[in-house]
């Protein structure tokens, strides 16, 4: 064994003959060893060292080693380290008594090097599949808190406990949601000034921020196209302010861009449409599953956000009935919208 491979044995007897020749037992290459005259010593060492295993001798002045051994069992820093009782007592009502107080194994005197050697080993050997043990645990626990973590970037926190509990969702429909569509004025021009990287990184900052903002009121990120955000509010948890909330998330972004932009060279400006009503949700995708929103109210949405101007948020009618309000609203001429005919659309104030 090499230095940092030796294990530590804290030994504990009020006899120093005893302790001479416990020590003589163990080969300096293989442990290190300390040694305690009583229980009250042993306690008080505890604090400076933590043994891998410890060897306690029963009949001792003071507190005795049944009352050390349920003391350490009580501290929770020290409690899994393996105690091997020492003593001369032989009656079973005895060993009963130090396995009920915490004890691994007893050994009895007078001792016989190899047998110490083999039980202290074993338990030795014990405590490190343990350690490994929970070693592996501890691995497993943060990698799964790193994977949901990152399927929570993917998915909505409800639709991850149905895959967790039954292995799939089944696609939902939802009344009463209300969508938020955005992107940026004059991105193809900006983008292709600009190196991919950059573009990417200023993206990711951006979208990081429309995330909080989100999340802060209550709606959720469905995906990103390019420079497109696509939220909603409602779904799939429910929201009877589910308008409101997006409208605030969209008043926060504009604010926090108008601050972005007074110290960035590159002068983001963002259009925002939404729209309230029915949406479908499920996932979408068999091996790389996709959260996705459908129906006609994505469309519309979509379509508010196409009518929308640049630093402006541009709502419905439907929308608009639900917080008239709430906000203050400049009405707009009605406009033709393809597909849907003439549409009466408002700007938030």
């Amino acid at each position: 064994m090499t230095t940092a491979q030796k294990s530590t044995i804290l030994l504990v007897d009020d006899s120093p003959t005893s302790l001479k020749v416990l020590y003589k037992y163990f080969n300096p290459s293989d442990y290190e060893i300390f040694a305690a005259k009583s229980g009250e010593k042993a306690l008080e060492g505890l604090t400076q060292i933590k043994p891998d295993i410890i060897l306690l001798d029963i009949m001792m002045p003071g507190i005795d080693g049944f009352e050390t051994c349920r003391r350490i069992k009580e501290n929770e820093e020290m409690r899994e380290i393996p105690i091997i009782f020492i003593t001369t007592l032989s009656e079973t009502k005895d060993k009963v008594k130090g396995f009920e107080v915490g004890a691994v194994d007893y050994l009895t005197k007078p001792l016989q090097q190899e047998e110490v050697l083999a039980r202290v080993n074993t338990h030795l050997m014990l405590r490190n599949q343990q350690k490994k043990l929970a070693r592996q645990r501890e691995e497993l626990r943060e990698l799964n808190a790193t994977k949901d973590r990152l399927l929570l970037n993917l998915l909505p926190s409800q639709i991850i406990d149905d895959l967790k509990t039954s292995g799939k969702t089944e696609p939902q429909p939802f009344e009463n949601v209300s969508v938020f569509f955005s992107d940026f004025v004059g991105f193809t021009e900006i983008s292709s000034n600009l190196e991919p990287r950059i573009i990417i990184d200023e993206l990711n900052d951006i979208f990081t921020h429309f995330d909080e903002m989100m999340e802060k009121n209550n709606c959720e990120r469905i995906k990103t196209i390019g420079d497109a955000y696509l939220a909603v509010s409602g779904m799939p948890n429910p929201n009877q302010n589910h308008a409101k909330s997006l409208i605030n998330a969209g008043i926060e972004i504009i604010e926090y861009l108008n601050v972005r932009n007074q110290t960035s060279e590159i002068k983001w400006q963002p259009r925002i449409g939404i729209h309230s009503g029915k949406v479908v949700g499920g996932l979408v995708g068999i091996k790389k599953y996709i959260y996705d929103v459908f129906g006609d109210t994505i469309n519309t949405a979509s379509r508010m956000e196409t009518y929308s101007e640049s630093m402006k948020i541009n709502v419905s009618d439907t929308t608009y009935q639900l917080v008239k309000d709430e906000f203050q609203f400049l009405e707009r001429e009605t406009l033709f919208v393809k597909g849907k005919g003439q549409m009466k659309m408002y700007f938030v104030n």
